[in-house]
């Protein structure tokens, strides 16, 4: 198989954790750093800052699971900070603007352990006053104190080998900048940011050589009426809009949220669009499914929606009742027991069958999927289901179901939050004959693999390349 060629650099991904269960986010980056390994022979390692005390478990955890492969590596803050020695400690005072404060106390017996490297006292309210992190020898190595209104004042104490107090910051990020620029650079660093809070840090990140490129997989917009242009940003988002430039690309993943950030904030150079991509199956087997069955990937939390999927449902069974339906919910989340007593309720034929690594499997089985979410940049999920041959009932949020889905060919598409459309698209589906399944089935799979890593992986290639020339990389 012939590769496709990165700009020279060394490759990161950026994301504040791994969770065990992770959603699409995760499993988007994950599948891109594979496609990098696999289509460009480069390695890529994925840069985290949360506070873990075995990032090792998480290494077993996603190889075992095929999610990491040869070539991908996970580095951790906390991981490396623990490593480091004085020297390299001594180094990092210049990035510590305060002295240590008077009257600085180690937590020692206070407050309660959380973890063997982790220890922290709680105020009248239930929230962290102060947290100390050790190394694996008990020796104190970072103390993070807060106090004043709201908790507004903060000093964070960097200690050396000994546990003896270096100096302090206001905040955890000149800890991040510093292990930042300890990272290699071969000859520069490309740092693919992903979580929305990572990219409100990287903002003030800049050097000349790092080149910085944000993912986008959300919508940047409250719902609400008026036009995009109207609307207000997200505020978790907010940051990251009004400071487009201090990124050398901004990647969304359809054409349609590119033009409503481009009508609010004007044209410009670094915005790119590049769509998910998936390791599609080769071939489209099991044509013949019972048109009743369908599935569903989805984190069980209000942005979802999973109760309009259930309420449709249960107005299917009974539009239907000679036909078997029935709906596999796989996924976890706060609403497992709202959704439980919903389902029980309208005796929905609905089953929430929790998480698993391999959930996705579940599309080569069901004959239709759903996806009832508020928003979603271009949700993997319609992606995993048509390269398997399963039919996606999607509401024509944004932004991306309606780039993918070309209703009554490959799909269908019903408006936004309509439970009654939903119910009648479902009905629809069920009773279709058997020929023109197959048909949505082939035309779904097609569709699907034009989504492929491959392509992907060129298009990221494209858009380094102009960085670097724009750079002088």
């Amino acid at each position: 198989m012939s590769q496709t060629t990165l700009p020279a650099g060394t490759q990161y991904a950026l994301t504040v954790n791994i969770p065990e269960n992770y959603g699409g986010m995760t499993a988007s980056m994950l599948q891109r750093s594979r496609a990098f390994v696999q289509h460009a022979g480069a390695e890529v390692t994925i840069l985290t800052y949360d506070h873990d005390t075995d990032y090792e478990a998480t290494r077993a955890r996603l190889r075992d699971r095929g999610s990491m492969v040869d070539g991908m590596h996970i580095a951790n803050m906390w991981e490396h900070l623990r490593a480091w020695d004085d020297e390299v400690l001594r180094r990092m005072q210049s990035t510590l603007a305060h002295d240590v404060p008077e009257g600085f106390r180690p937590l020692g017996d206070r407050g309660m352990s959380v973890n063997a490297l982790k220890r922290e006292l709680l105020g009248d309210d239930g929230q962290p006053i102060q947290i100390d992190y050790f190394r694996p020898d008990g020796t104190l190595l970072v103390s993070d104190q807060r106090w004043g209104t709201d908790l507004a004042d903060r000093r964070v104490v960097l200690c050396d080998s000994a546990g003896n107090p270096l100096g302090s910051a206001r905040e955890m990020f000149p800890l991040y900048t510093f292990w930042f620029d300890q990272l290699p650079r071969n000859p520069v660093a490309w740092i693919i940011v992903e979580s929305k809070s990572s990219a409100n840090m990287m903002l003030h990140y800049q050097r000349p050589d790092v080149a910085l490129l944000h993912v986008v997989r959300g919508s940047h917009l409250k719902s609400g009426p008026g036009t995009p242009v109207e609307r207000e940003l997200v505020g978790s988002r907010a940051a990251a809009m009004l400071n487009l430039d201090a990124f050398d690309s901004v990647v969304f993943l359809t054409n349609r949220q590119r033009s409503d950030i481009e009508a609010r904030f004007g044209p410009r150079e670094n915005i790119a669009v590049i769509p998910n991509s998936r390791n599609m199956p080769a071939t489209l087997k099991n044509l013949k499914r019972r048109p009743g069955r369908g599935v569903m990937l989805a984190s069980l939390d209000g942005r979802k929606r999973i109760g309009h999927a259930v309420r449709a449902m249960a107005r299917v069974r009974q539009l239907l009742p000679r036909r078997r339906v029935r709906l596999d919910v796989w996924g976890q989340g706060p609403l497992k027991a709202e959704l439980e007593a919903l389902i029980t309720k309208l005796r929905a034929p609905v089953v929430l069958r929790g998480h698993a690594p391999q959930a996705a499997d579940e599309f080569a089985r069901a004959s239709f999927s759903l996806l009832t979410s508020r928003g979603e940049a271009l949700p993997g999920v319609v992606l995993e289901s048509m390269g398997r041959g399963c039919i996606p009932v999607s509401y024509d949020m944004p932004y991306g179901p309606s780039d993918i889905i070309t209703h009554g060919v490959d799909g269908f598409l019903v408006p936004n939050g309509d439970i009654d459309a939903l119910t009648e698209q479902i009905r629809t589906v069920v009773t279709l004959p058997q020929s023109d399944l197959i048909a949505m089935r082939e035309a779904a799979f097609r569709r699907g693999h034009e989504y492929s890593d491959k392509r992907a992986v060129e298009r990221w290639a494209d858009l380094m390349s102009a960085i670097a020339s724009r750079r002088g990389f």
